[in-house]
């Protein structure tokens, strides 16, 4: 089988090849990561997603709510990969593993997973880290292992809600 030549930056990137693995047109996602867009790539197969509000996740930092007290925060937790903030900054997205949100229940976020008929996540440009516009406030994934582990999601979650409910939580 012929290699076929590299077109676009991206093709190079790790996180991108990871995204668009189980891609049906990956040249398509590619094209438009050149162009400036964020494409949309199916949710369900390589990853799930868990959406958090900005209050939620902006709760569990202590201070000034900084990307990198938010990145630090999430960090801390144990969750190093795959978080997306949106393009209004109102929203954070977590890639988790397959399957995670047929079982999620957690008043106040939202899972989509293949069981969802809206399965796509707008996914910014692997490069993009900072705004104007979508971001990944933490690294794409470049392998499965790295995706968040629904358990530290929980803990992020138990101390955000014990800083809202004017508790001081303890991160491990």
């Amino acid at each position: 089988m012929p290699v076929l030549p590299v077109v676009h930056p991206t093709q190079r990137h790790p996180g991108a090849r990871w995204l668009v693995s189980r891609v049906v047109h990956p040249r398509l996602v590619h094209e438009a990561w050149v162009l400036g867009q964020a494409p949309a790539i199916e949710v369900g197969h390589r990853f799930d997603v868990i959406h958090l509000p900005a209050g939620i996740v902006e709760a569990a930092v202590t201070g000034i709510k900084t990307d990198d007290a938010v990145e630090e925060a999430f960090r801390r937790i144990g969750i190093g990969h795959g978080v997306v903030v949106s393009r209004r900054r109102d929203l954070y997205t977590v890639l988790v593993r397959p399957g995670t949100a047929r079982t999620w229940q957690v008043p106040g976020t939202v899972s989509v997973g293949s069981h969802d008929h809206l399965r796509y996540l707008r996914a910014p440009h692997p490069e993009h880290r900072e705004g104007p516009g979508a971001f990944w406030l933490l690294p794409v994934p470049d392998q499965d292992d790295q995706l968040a582990e629904a358990a530290h999601l929980l803990k992020f979650l138990s101390v955000s809600r014990g800083r809202r409910d004017g508790g001081v939580t303890a991160a491990p």
